[in-house]
């Protein structure tokens, strides 16, 4: 999720058939006033009609170069925790809306632009077409790793416009340089914002730019819901098929956000150890 290299590939063709199993998916190409584009990926549980949409900001880079080849939608990161397991999230209350950056921004979506008025702008957009093409009534916002940083500052941002925000695997220690991206977060002060917050994050993240520990002691009065456990835990630390990616407890992981999103459940723990 760090990593470049990590999630610029999609994922083999099962892969992305497990990911959308049993969705409904179109690409929606929303016009910003600048005159460039953004689009995104909405997918909906094939025959309901959920009123909450849960827009998701997948980690570095968050470029998803998204688009259609032939009617069917073609992006990359397709290995990210949230795209690659947003078919949990998808349910009779909830649906799903995967942001790519705009169009602008495919040679960079850096922390400048997320920080940004111009961000919280076009997610805005995005907001106003959804709620337009489909019968959403309410918008909650989750991120997960590089992704934090948008929804983190989307968070204050949008605060009467959302109504909450998920923050998964949150970057709080950028590491002194040792990272040219989510510098932010080092500093970052999530009880500025009036909107609903939710942490959602593995005790076993080996990643330096988003322990456990450092979320811990950083969260402040924002709730914290625990991942525990891996079946398949693999692959360099901050990439996505380590816990910090969730792997083995996707499914888990996304209910729990689920769970929040319709009813505010607030198990402290969720999987096995």
């Amino acid at each position: 999720m760090l990593a470049a290299l990590a999630l610029l590939l999609s994922p083999p063709a099962w892969a992305q058939n497990r990911a959308n199993e049993g969705l409904t998916e179109t690409v929606l190409r929303v016009p910003l006033a600048r005159g460039s584009t953004i689009s995104v990926l909405v997918s909906q549980r094939t025959g309901t009609t959920p009123r909450t949409a849960v827009l998701l900001f997948a980690g570095y880079p968050g470029i998803l170069y998204l688009r259609e080849t032939a009617g069917v939608p073609v992006f990359e990161m397709g290995g990210n925790f949230l795209i690659r397991a947003r078919r949990f999230l998808n349910g009779d209350k909830t649906f799903t809306v995967a942001v790519d950056c705009p169009q602008d921004q495919w040679n960079n979506c850096d922390d400048g632009y997320r920080m940004s008025a111009q961000h919280a702008d076009d997610v805005k957009a995005v907001m106003d077409a959804i709620a337009t093409q489909t019968q959403a009534d309410k918008m909650y916002l989750v991120g997960t790793s590089y992704g934090t940083v948008s929804t983190s500052f989307l968070a204050q941002a949008l605060q009467g416009q959302i109504a909450g925000a998920v923050h998964t695997a949150t970057m709080t220690n950028p590491g002194n340089g040792r990272l040219a991206h989510g510098r932010p977060m080092a500093n970052f002060d999530w009880s500025k914002a009036t909107s609903a917050q939710l942490f959602v994050h593995h005790k076993n993240d080996p990643c330096f730019a988003t322990r456990y520990d450092s979320v811990l002691a950083r969260k402040g009065s924002v709730p914290l819901i625990t991942v525990q456990g891996s079946d398949d835990a693999r692959g360099p630390a901050c990439e996505a098929r380590s816990a910090h990616g969730f792997v083995g407890r996707e499914r888990v992981a996304m209910q729990a956000i689920q769970d929040w999103i319709t009813d505010r459940k607030l198990p402290d723990t969720v999987g096995e150890p």
